[in-house]
């Protein structure tokens, strides 16, 4: 459960949002909505803990990610959009190939006793 209490941020004499509090659970489905200068660049950036609050705190359990991509970036990667984009799932992909190698030598293996 990722736990945002009392979030504030304020910033040239107006606060972009005060004392915003809510509860994201394992199933939630999240989108984030809302006009320009809402805020919603602003919040992704701190649950990220690429920004701290002016107030209030974010507990995320240590075994969670967060996926946040920005929407503007300088881009310096030579990469396709597609191999780009795969990077997200590296560690997926890295078990899956795994699982395929054992599914193969458990099909092939002729050594029962090891």
């Amino acid at each position: 459960m990722f736990s945002i209490h009392n979030l504030s941020v304020h910033f040239t004499g107006e606060f972009i949002f005060d004392s915003i509090s809510f509860l994201i659970n394992a199933r939630d489905k999240i989108g984030l909505t809302g006009k320009n200068g809402a805020g919603k660049t602003t919040l992704m950036r701190i649950i990220c803990r690429e920004m701290q609050p002016t107030e209030g705190t974010i507990a995320i359990p240590a075994h969670k990610t967060i996926g946040y991509l920005p929407q503007e970036k300088l881009i310096t990667s030579t990469e396709t959009v597609l191999n780009e984009t795969l990077k997200a799932f590296e560690q997926v992909i890295a078990i899956e190939n795994e699982m395929e190698q054992l599914n193969t030598a458990l099909n092939t293996r002729k050594d029962y006793e090891s």
